[in-house]
């Protein structure tokens, strides 16, 4: 073989090894990007979980408000009927009270 057949031989053989290793490192990087991915995706399973259970618990907080209002106006209502009705109560006994001086007074 001639020098320049030589030499253009070894120079297909450097781009030959040149496109390989550029491959190769194509090959790795695509390897570690798809990793990566899966990662992410793990990632974002274990947020969504994380992130769901604390919407659950928010929630079940809010309900539980909810209920807890619905009790205090309930608890409040009758609560302001007996107070009304015991405020009734006083004033008929205030006035029955007051009578009863009056009356010894009167009688004097």
């Amino acid at each position: 073989m001639s020098d320049a057949a030589s030499g253009a031989t070894a120079t297909e053989n450097e781009k030959s090894q040149v496109a390989e290793s550029v491959n190769r490192a194509l090959n790795e990087w695509r390897t570690r990007i798809d990793e990566l991915k899966v990662q992410v995706d793990l990632a974002k399973l274990d947020v969504r979980e994380r992130a769901t259970k604390q919407l659950d618990v928010a929630q079940n907080v809010c309900l539980a408000a909810f209920s807890m209002l619905s009790d205090a106006r309930h608890d409040a209502a009758v609560n302001a009927d007996t107070l009304r009705e015991g405020i009734e109560q006083l004033l008929h006994d205030i006035k029955r009270a007051f009578e009863a001086a009056q009356g010894v007074i009167d009688r004097g």
